[in-house]
Parts: structure tokens; sequence; C-alpha cells
């Protein structure tokens, strides 16, 4: 097993497949993380948001069991971290942001994180960092089946099934995931002296998935992948107020997404297209608002890369059409807005350079985009780097780059308070860093660290106006530095492995502009936004046993922008024992899990309680066979 190896010029592995994207190849000066897949494997039953806050030092900011999580990294709020489907950007252009909560992890065979600015490879939304979430096809696997399914505390209760049926040139992967549960938690209420112990009330959800996977080699020279993702959630929302809790959300989310690759000597391309359909239905019957936020996203992208002995160049075209409401090119800009009925287009053009010198010890990549919109204006963004393999054991990287983050939907014609003449946010990063790699005989050792430092500037924040609702306006510039550090040791001997993570986080992200003239946020940390944050994994395997421990650690939040009340750190520890067993080709494995061993009263964001100390116990069953008769390539 490789634990949560980087994609970096330490370890360098030959391609042997006929898929990627430009993440792997113009972006070894950046830091990259993958999450194993035994890690991935322990999470299968959990969503996206637990897996990140539990295996990253990314900070989820959760608002309690069951409900959004976003995320945050280095410094940069939900709207700054690009979620990416197998190349795709899924951010949600209306919210500009993807709530984790509802993304099972069972879904993808390969999730890695990207930090830093990336906009020049991804568009818009890249500017703290990347989560790619990618479905590599699998040949030749026979029948594989996978049925889990588990109970735990506050009547959850979850199944999941993976079918993958490979024989030559076609594989079927299908994928199934239910989750339900009563999620009546106890938590303290420390505002209550009398009565601190409750439950959570009206706070019950559902969440179901269906992910179909068809993949197609054509030849030993093309591939095509046809997928369809189906996500659906029903949460009912609790209150934390006197009045009794009457809301209610609904989200629907189909995403269908086709690719061609190929790839024969020094050329390779690919073509891929993606269809979105998300919508967001909020009601609060107390209040009398029934909200629906539907919107249609069309992406069809090409690249084109040519590869020498030394040198690589990549370029690409990426046409984006998001529609939101009942839009007709024929309405008045009235109906428009009182329908919020609106299209943005934009049309993307990058092209990417890659040199390798002194037998690839020195690799030198950079990249340019430029957009055009029908609506907005995007600035030129760009990105450049080095690696250096000074020794067998010791690299180290420099990057610098030109981010941005178009301004929602939302900001722009919500009604009342939009925007329409808002600018794209844009920052601008310097990050580098070392990485240091040692093995003697069974023990394996690696330790890097580094550093960044962003300025972005035309920051978008929501404000009161000169009438009686908020709009949006590029008032904030923000400051954001600090470090980034992990260490990993690993032992290996005969039929054991004991393997020992840390990572470690420190954000200073700090507003640089008043935004009027009684504010006191000036020099001040941003609200939620941790200083500290650190994650911890050791974890014990012999022969089919294993013993996970995970351990987190969040500083001080900060509620109010000029920094006078905070959110109390946490520090949390979570247990996963499992133990798995063979019988020819059925195999079956017996887990359990407990959260939150120490029983510690948290929140992550302010009056969202978490639960208490809280189980799972499940089983696992699996059946393989291969094919007697097996087509190889």
């Amino acid at each position: 097993m490789q634990s949560q190896n980087r994609d970096t010029g330490l370890y360098r592995l030959k391609e042997i497949t006929i898929t990627g994207t430009r993440y792997e190849k113009l972006m070894s000066s950046k830091k990259n993380i993958h999450i194993d897949s035994v890690i991935l494997g322990s999470y299968s039953t959990s969503s996206l948001s637990d897996l990140l806050a539990n295996q990253s030092t990314i900070h989820v900011k959760s608002y309690g069991q069951g409900n959004i999580a976003t995320t945050s990294m280095r410094g940069g709020n939900a709207s700054h971290t690009a979620i990416l489907w197998n190349g795709l950007n899924i951010q949600n252009a209306l919210l500009g942001q993807m709530d984790l909560s509802i993304l099972p992890s069972m879904f993808f065979n390969d999730i890695s994180l990207e930090y830093g600015g990336g906009s020049a490879a991804w568009g818009s939304g890249a500017m703290g960092g990347s989560i790619h979430l990618t479905n590599k096809p699998l040949f030749n696997q026979g029948i594989k089946t996978n049925l889990q399914t588990s109970i735990g505390s506050y009547g959850t209760k979850k199944m999941a099934s993976n079918i993958i049926l490979g024989y030559g040139k076609i594989t079927s992967n299908t994928h199934l995931f239910f989750t339900q549960s009563e999620n009546n938690y106890a938590y303290k209420d420390v505002n209550d002296k009398m009565y601190s112990l409750k439950k959570m009330s009206h706070a019950n959800y559902q969440v179901k998935g269906l992910l179909q996977e068809l993949a197609f080699k054509l030849n030993q020279y093309q591939i095509m992948n046809v997928r369809l993702w189906y996500n659906e959630s029903n949460r009912y929302l609790p209150s934390f107020t006197l009045l009794p809790a009457k809301q209610y959300q609904d989200d629907k989310n189909l995403k269908l997404n086709a690719d061609w690759n190929y790839h024969r000597r020094k050329i390779k391309t690919s073509i891929r297209l993606g269809y979105f359909d998300d919508q967001l239905n909020y009601t609060d019957s107390l209040q009398g608002i029934y909200s629906k936020s539907p919107i249609k996203t069309l992406i069809a992208e090409g690249d084109l890369e040519y590869t020498n002995r030394h040198q690589l160049f990549s370029f690409s075209i990426n046409g984006t059409s998001f529609e939101t409401g009942a839009y007709k090119k024929d309405l008045t800009q009235e109906q428009k807005d009182a329908t919020f009925a609106h299209q943005l287009n934009k049309l993307a053009f990058f092209a990417g350079y890659r040199l390798s010198m002194f037998q690839s010890r020195v690799t030198f990549n950079m990249g340019v985009r430029k957009e055009l919109a029908n609506q907005i204006a995007i600035p030129l963004t760009g990105n450049t780097g080095i690696l250096c393999q000074w020794t067998k054991h010791v690299a180290t990287k420099v990057n610098a780059n030109k981010s941005y983050r178009q301004p929602t939907l939302n900001d722009l014609y919500w009604n009342p308070g939009g925007n329409p003449n808002l600018k794209s946010e844009y920052g601008y990063e310097v990050d580098g860093g070392i990485e240091l790699a040692y093995q003697f005989k069974k023990i394996k050792l690696l330790t890097e660290a580094n550093y960044f430092n962003r300025r972005t500037t035309n920051w978008i924040i929501w404000l009161p106006g000169e009438y009686s609702y908020w709009s949006p306006r590029n008032v904030a510039e923000v400051y954001s530095r600090g470090t980034d550090t992990k260490m990993e040791l690993s032992y290996s001997y005969k039929h054991w492995l004991l393997q020992s993570t840390l990572h470690t986080s420190y954000v200073l992200s700090t507003n640089q502009k008043t935004l009027g003239e009684n504010d006191q946020s000036l020099g001040r940390q941003l609200i939620f936004t941790p200083r500290y944050n650190g994650q911890y994994t050791f974890l014990i395997r012999y022969k089919t046993s294993m013993i996970l421990f995970n351990q987190t650690y969040t500083g001080y939040r900060f509620t109010t922008t000029d920094n006078t009340e905070w959110l109390n750190p946490y520090y949390l520890i979570n247990v996963r024992c499992s133990y798995q067993y063979a019988f020819k080709t059925f195999f079956g494995e017996l887990f359990c899990n407990i959260n939150n061993l120490l029983n510690s009263n948290y929140t992550v964001m302010p009056n969202r309680p978490m639960p208490l100390r809280n189980y799972e116990v499940g089983i696992t069953l699996k059946y393989n066979k291969l094919f007697k008769k097996q087509v190889a390539f």
C-alpha cells in the first residue's frame, strides 16, 4: 500500500494509460496529494466532506451533521475551491460552491488535491486549490460485485453497491448509494446551564445516488467513456431559535459526461463533453419562502498534446454555457429579473509548455489561459513553475500564478440586490516547497514543507445598501499566507504494516482594506478561517486485520470581522477497525467506526452543534471472478 502519494518528482511512474488531464502533465511544481486507495476504501460509507475533513488540512465548514459542507483552502472561501469531475468543473455557477456533504466518496476511484491557484488550467474558482474526482476505466476485470451495508447512531442506515462487468474492450461500472438518518443526535447547549444536554430535532435526511460508467477500448490507441451520475437529497433543516423549524431543502443533481481519448506516439488528444442539471429547492413555510434555484451547464472541451524527448506542448479550447430559470432569448429584462432567467456563455483558450532538462532533474512548466464571456470581463491568467530534483532524496519546487473567480449568477442578478457591474476577483500567488524522501530497508520517510503567499483583489462581499436589502460589491482586498507541512513514516515487515502521517497547516488570511467608516476588520483574520489546522493518521495492519486512528485539530475561528468573538478549538479522534476474510472468489469484511471517541462538544460553524460520540458497524461482501478468456491489448 502506498499512502497519500503526491504527483511530484521524487517518485516518477511511467505513464501507461491514454487517459489523463493537464493536472498530471503541467502541475508538477505544485503541492499535490493523492488519497490512498486503502484510506479511500475506509471512507466508502462516508461523504466527501467527511473524507476531506479527516484526511487533509482542508478546512471543511460543516453546518451540522447531514447539512451543507463547503471548503476553505489556503485562506479562501467556498467559492475559491474548484471541484473537478474527470477534468470538468462542476461548481454550481449560481451559488459559486458545491455541497460536499451529499457527494459519496465511493463514487470515485481516484481523489486528489491540488493546492494553490490553478485558474490557468481549470478556470474560475481555482484560487485556493482544486479537488479532482476521477473515474478511471478498469478493463478485463471479469465480474466484481461489492455490497456494503451499515447501521449507526441516530437511526442511520447506509447501503452501497458497486458492480463491475468487464470483458475485452468493454467495461461497465455501476455505483449505487443510499443513506437515511433520523439525525436526532445529542449535543450540549453551553448557553443553557440548567438543561445543557439536548437532542437535535427536525434534522432527518435522506441521500441517494447512482453513477453508471461505460468504457470502450476502440483499439490500442483510443478509449471512450460515457458516464451518468444522479444524486438526490432531501433534508429537514433544524432551527436553533424559539420558533419551530419549518425549513426543508431538496437537491437534485444530474450530470452527464463523455470523453474520447487518443494517444499514439507523440500525439495525444482528448474531447470532453458535459451536461449538468442542478436543482436546489428551499422551503420555509413559516417565513413564506419557496425558493427554486435551477441551473443547467453545458461544457465542450478539446485538448491536444505534442510530446518529444524533452518538451511537451499543450493546447486546449473550452466552451461553457450556464443557463438558469426558463431562459428565452426574447424575454425582456424585467421578465428575466422576475423569473431569474439568465444565461452566461464563455469561451476559453489554454496553451501550456513543459521542458525537462538535465536528465529530467529539472522540469519547467508554464500555462496561459484567456477567457471571453458575454456578461463579464475575465482577466488573463497564467501559471509557471519549476521542479528541481537535486539529489535522489531532495527536491524543491517554486510556483507562481494568477487566478480568478467570476461573480456568481446570484451575485450578478439576484433580485433584489444583484449587481451586474461586478468585476471578477483575481489573485497573485507565489508558493514553494522542499521535499525529503529516504528509504532504509523496510522503513520509508517522507517530509515536505510548503510556503504560500497570495494577494486577492476585487473580493466580492455582500453589504447593506442604501435601500432595505443587501448587495454585492468589489470592496475587499485579502492577503493570505502560510505554510503546509507533511511527514510520513512507514514500516512494513512480512504481514505487518505500520504507517504514520501528519499534516499541518498555518494560514494567516487578513483583510487589507476598510469596508466602511466604522469597519474594524483591517488587518484582522477572515471569519471562519482557522489559523491552525492539523491531521494525524496512524494505521496498523496485520494480515487481514486493520486499525485506523485518525485525529484532527482545528484552531480558533473568529465569528466577527473585528475578531472580538470566536469559536473554541476542537480536537477529535476517530477509530476504525476492520477484519477481512476470504473463501475462494468470495470476500467479506466486518468493520466498526467510532467517531468523536473523546465525546467532545464542539461546533464548526456558529450555532450549529455537532454530534457527540457515535458509532457505525457494517459488513462488506465482495465477489470476484475473472472470465476464462481475457483479451490482451
